[in-house]
Protein backbone atom coordinates (compact mmCIF):
# COMPACT_ATOMS: atom_id res chain seq x y z
CA UNK A 1 0.00 0.00 0.00
CA UNK A 2 1.31 3.29 -1.28
CA UNK A 3 1.64 6.24 1.81
CA UNK A 4 1.90 10.20 1.98
CA UNK A 5 2.35 12.67 4.44
CA UNK A 6 1.27 15.04 2.79
CA UNK A 7 -1.37 16.33 -0.18
CA UNK A 8 -0.52 19.63 -1.66
CA UNK A 9 -2.58 20.70 -4.70
CA UNK A 10 0.07 23.39 -6.33
CA UNK A 11 -0.61 26.63 -7.29
CA UNK A 12 1.62 27.33 -9.92
CA UNK A 13 4.45 25.76 -11.74
CA UNK A 14 7.61 26.66 -9.66
CA UNK A 15 5.37 25.82 -6.36
CA UNK A 16 5.34 21.93 -8.09
CA UNK A 17 8.82 22.09 -9.50
CA UNK A 18 10.08 23.15 -6.02
CA UNK A 19 8.57 20.58 -3.77
CA UNK A 20 9.74 17.57 -6.42
CA UNK A 21 13.33 18.66 -6.01
CA UNK A 22 12.44 17.02 -2.74
CA UNK A 23 13.65 13.27 -3.44
CA UNK A 24 10.77 11.96 -0.70
CA UNK A 25 7.87 14.02 -2.83
CA UNK A 26 6.34 12.79 -5.59
CA UNK A 27 4.42 14.32 -8.83
CA UNK A 28 1.29 12.63 -9.77
CA UNK A 29 -0.62 12.03 -12.55
CA UNK A 30 -3.19 9.88 -12.49
CA UNK A 31 -1.42 7.43 -10.29
CA UNK A 32 -2.54 4.36 -12.11
CA UNK A 33 0.37 2.83 -11.69
CA UNK A 34 1.91 4.19 -8.73
CA UNK A 35 -0.27 2.69 -6.93
CA UNK A 36 0.38 -0.05 -7.01
CA UNK A 37 3.90 0.10 -5.32
CA UNK A 38 4.07 -0.15 -1.39
CA UNK A 39 6.72 2.72 -0.81
CA UNK A 40 6.05 5.85 1.42
CA UNK A 41 6.48 9.51 0.33
CA UNK A 42 6.35 12.98 2.09
CA UNK A 43 4.26 14.88 -0.02
CA UNK A 44 1.73 13.57 -2.94
CA UNK A 45 2.01 16.54 -5.69
CA UNK A 46 -1.21 17.04 -7.50
CA UNK A 47 -1.22 19.03 -10.87
CA UNK A 48 -4.91 19.23 -11.26
CA UNK A 49 -5.12 23.13 -10.69
CA UNK A 50 -2.74 23.80 -13.26
CA UNK A 51 -4.78 24.42 -16.44
CA UNK A 52 -3.52 21.05 -17.76
CA UNK A 53 -6.16 18.60 -18.70
CA UNK A 54 -7.11 20.23 -22.41
CA UNK A 55 -6.56 19.53 -25.61
CA UNK A 56 -6.11 23.07 -27.95
CA UNK A 57 -5.59 23.87 -31.59
CA UNK A 58 -2.90 26.04 -32.34
CA UNK A 59 -1.64 27.16 -35.54
CA UNK A 60 1.21 24.95 -36.43
CA UNK A 61 0.67 22.49 -33.41
CA UNK A 62 -2.04 20.39 -31.23
CA UNK A 63 -1.31 21.48 -27.71
CA UNK A 64 -1.94 18.73 -25.00
CA UNK A 65 -1.65 19.01 -21.36
CA UNK A 66 0.19 16.71 -19.37
CA UNK A 67 -2.52 15.96 -17.39
CA UNK A 68 -5.20 15.27 -20.58
CA UNK A 69 -6.41 12.07 -19.60
CA UNK A 70 -6.27 8.91 -21.62
CA UNK A 71 -9.47 8.46 -22.16
CA UNK A 72 -9.88 12.30 -23.40
CA UNK A 73 -7.04 11.19 -26.05
CA UNK A 74 -9.00 8.27 -27.31
CA UNK A 75 -12.76 10.44 -28.10
CA UNK A 76 -10.98 13.47 -29.31
CA UNK A 77 -12.25 14.60 -32.76
CA UNK A 78 -9.13 16.96 -33.35
CA UNK A 79 -6.72 14.04 -32.77
CA UNK A 80 -8.92 11.76 -35.19
CA UNK A 81 -9.09 14.46 -37.83
CA UNK A 82 -5.14 14.48 -38.07
CA UNK A 83 -4.27 11.15 -36.94
CA UNK A 84 -7.12 8.93 -37.82
CA UNK A 85 -8.38 6.15 -35.62
CA UNK A 86 -4.77 5.46 -34.41
CA UNK A 87 -5.27 7.11 -30.81
CA UNK A 88 -8.18 4.67 -30.31
CA UNK A 89 -5.98 1.68 -31.72
CA UNK A 90 -3.80 1.98 -29.27
CA UNK A 91 -5.45 3.12 -26.20
CA UNK A 92 -8.56 0.55 -26.43
CA UNK A 93 -6.62 -2.01 -25.31
CA UNK A 94 -4.94 -0.08 -21.90
CA UNK A 95 -6.69 -1.93 -18.65
CA UNK A 96 -10.26 -0.74 -19.46
CA UNK A 97 -12.22 2.27 -19.35
CA UNK A 98 -11.89 3.27 -15.66
CA UNK A 99 -8.23 3.28 -15.86
CA UNK A 100 -8.26 5.50 -19.05
CA UNK A 101 -10.27 7.96 -17.09
CA UNK A 102 -7.87 8.19 -14.58
CA UNK A 103 -4.50 7.35 -16.41
CA UNK A 104 -2.71 10.76 -18.06
CA UNK A 105 -0.28 11.04 -20.75
CA UNK A 106 2.15 13.21 -18.90
CA UNK A 107 2.28 10.40 -16.61
CA UNK A 108 2.66 7.80 -19.60
CA UNK A 109 5.62 9.73 -19.93
CA UNK A 110 7.18 10.93 -17.58
CA UNK A 111 7.24 7.05 -15.96
CA UNK A 112 9.43 6.00 -19.28
CA UNK A 113 7.63 2.50 -19.04
CA UNK A 114 9.22 -0.25 -21.51
CA UNK A 115 5.95 -1.45 -22.48
CA UNK A 116 4.46 2.03 -22.86
CA UNK A 117 1.66 1.97 -26.22
CA UNK A 118 2.05 5.63 -25.71
CA UNK A 119 5.34 6.37 -25.95
CA UNK A 120 5.35 3.72 -29.00
CA UNK A 121 2.48 5.84 -30.47
CA UNK A 122 3.89 8.85 -30.20
CA UNK A 123 7.86 8.32 -31.50
CA UNK A 124 7.40 8.42 -34.96
CA UNK A 125 5.67 11.92 -34.82
CA UNK A 126 8.63 12.95 -32.58
CA UNK A 127 6.36 15.74 -30.46
CA UNK A 128 7.92 18.15 -28.67
CA UNK A 129 7.41 17.94 -25.28
CA UNK A 130 7.04 21.61 -22.74
CA UNK A 131 8.97 21.38 -19.53
CA UNK A 132 9.14 24.23 -16.20
CA UNK A 133 12.73 24.19 -15.85
CA UNK A 134 14.23 22.69 -18.91
CA UNK A 135 11.97 24.47 -21.84
CA UNK A 136 11.50 22.64 -25.22
CA UNK A 137 12.71 18.77 -25.75
CA UNK A 138 12.08 16.71 -27.94
CA UNK A 139 10.62 13.10 -27.32
CA UNK A 140 13.02 10.89 -28.45
CA UNK A 141 15.20 12.94 -26.69
CA UNK A 142 13.99 12.88 -23.43
CA UNK A 143 13.81 9.02 -23.53
CA UNK A 144 17.12 9.43 -23.44
CA UNK A 145 17.86 11.68 -20.41
CA UNK A 146 18.64 10.62 -17.10
CA UNK A 147 15.42 11.08 -15.00
CA UNK A 148 14.80 14.87 -13.97
CA UNK A 149 12.46 16.46 -11.22
CA UNK A 150 11.09 18.57 -14.09
CA UNK A 151 7.95 19.13 -14.56
CA UNK A 152 5.98 18.40 -18.03
CA UNK A 153 3.54 20.58 -18.87
CA UNK A 154 2.27 20.60 -22.54
CA UNK A 155 3.37 18.14 -25.75
CA UNK A 156 2.89 19.83 -29.07
CA UNK A 157 1.89 17.35 -31.99
CA UNK A 158 2.60 18.20 -35.57
CA UNK A 159 -0.50 19.63 -36.75
CA UNK A 160 -0.68 17.63 -40.16
CA UNK A 161 -2.45 14.96 -41.57
CA UNK A 162 -0.61 11.73 -40.86
CA UNK A 163 -1.28 8.15 -42.36
CA UNK A 164 -0.40 6.11 -39.28
CA UNK A 165 -1.01 2.97 -37.70
CA UNK A 166 -0.81 0.88 -34.62
CA UNK A 167 -0.52 -2.63 -33.30
CA UNK A 168 0.19 -5.11 -30.39
CA UNK A 169 -0.06 -8.41 -29.48
CA UNK A 170 -1.29 -9.22 -25.65
CA UNK A 171 -2.37 -12.27 -24.50
CA UNK A 172 -5.63 -10.96 -23.53
CA UNK A 173 -7.68 -8.24 -25.06
CA UNK A 174 -6.44 -5.58 -21.64
CA UNK A 175 -3.25 -7.44 -21.15
CA UNK A 176 0.21 -5.40 -21.10
CA UNK A 177 1.85 -5.76 -24.68
CA UNK A 178 4.30 -8.87 -25.71
CA UNK A 179 5.42 -6.29 -28.54
CA UNK A 180 3.55 -3.03 -29.53
CA UNK A 181 4.62 -1.04 -33.32
CA UNK A 182 3.56 2.14 -34.69
CA UNK A 183 4.15 3.23 -38.30
CA UNK A 184 4.03 6.21 -39.79
CA UNK A 185 3.91 6.80 -43.83
CA UNK A 186 6.27 8.81 -44.82
CA UNK A 187 8.11 9.96 -48.01
CA UNK A 188 10.88 7.49 -47.54
CA UNK A 189 8.77 5.03 -46.97
CA UNK A 190 7.20 3.32 -43.45
CA UNK A 191 8.87 4.51 -40.21
CA UNK A 192 8.46 2.24 -37.32
CA UNK A 193 8.24 2.81 -33.54
CA UNK A 194 8.82 -0.71 -31.58
CA UNK A 195 8.09 -0.81 -28.31
CA UNK A 196 7.84 -3.83 -25.51
CA UNK A 197 11.17 -5.62 -26.95
CA UNK A 198 10.67 -5.88 -23.78
CA UNK A 199 12.88 -2.53 -23.80
CA UNK A 200 11.67 0.88 -24.44
CA UNK A 201 10.44 1.88 -27.83
CA UNK A 202 13.04 2.87 -30.76
CA UNK A 203 12.73 4.17 -34.13
CA UNK A 204 13.65 1.94 -37.40
CA UNK A 205 13.00 2.22 -40.95
CA UNK A 206 12.10 -0.48 -43.08
CA UNK A 207 15.70 -2.03 -43.70
CA UNK A 208 17.03 -1.47 -39.68
CA UNK A 209 17.16 -4.21 -37.36
CA UNK A 210 15.78 -4.37 -34.08
CA UNK A 211 17.21 -6.44 -30.90
CA UNK A 212 14.69 -8.01 -28.60
CA UNK A 213 15.29 -9.40 -25.03
CA UNK A 214 12.92 -11.41 -22.96
CA UNK A 215 10.62 -10.96 -19.61
CA UNK A 216 7.97 -12.52 -18.13
CA UNK A 217 5.93 -12.35 -20.87
CA UNK A 218 7.37 -13.33 -23.74
CA UNK A 219 10.88 -14.21 -25.12
CA UNK A 220 13.24 -12.93 -27.11
CA UNK A 221 12.43 -15.49 -29.91
CA UNK A 222 8.97 -15.05 -29.74
CA UNK A 223 9.29 -11.27 -30.00
CA UNK A 224 11.27 -11.89 -33.10
CA UNK A 225 9.14 -14.22 -34.73
CA UNK A 226 5.79 -11.60 -33.70
CA UNK A 227 8.16 -8.64 -35.66
CA UNK A 228 7.65 -9.08 -39.34
CA UNK A 229 4.23 -9.95 -38.69
CA UNK A 230 3.46 -6.59 -36.93
CA UNK A 231 4.92 -5.03 -39.37
CA UNK A 232 3.16 -6.92 -42.07
CA UNK A 233 -0.06 -5.72 -40.24
CA UNK A 234 1.19 -2.25 -40.36
CA UNK A 235 1.67 -2.27 -44.14
CA UNK A 236 -2.03 -3.68 -44.91
CA UNK A 237 -3.83 -0.93 -42.84
CA UNK A 238 -1.60 1.64 -44.39
CA UNK A 239 -2.21 0.26 -47.52
CA UNK A 240 -6.23 0.26 -46.72
CA UNK A 241 -5.87 3.81 -45.91
CA UNK A 242 -4.39 5.12 -48.76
Amino acid sequence: MINFEHYVRAQSFQEAYELNQEFQNVVGGGMMWLHLSNASYKTYIDLCDLGLGEIKEEEDTIQIGAMVTLSQLLNSSLLREYYGDVFEECIKHIVGVQFQNMATLGGSIMAKLAFSDLITLLLPLDPVLEFHKQGEVKLSEFLKQKNQRDILKFIYLPKQKHKMAFVSMRKNYTDLPVLNLCGLKTEDGILYAVGARPNIAVLVREDEGVTFGKNPRGSKEYREHLYPILKQRIQNALEVAE
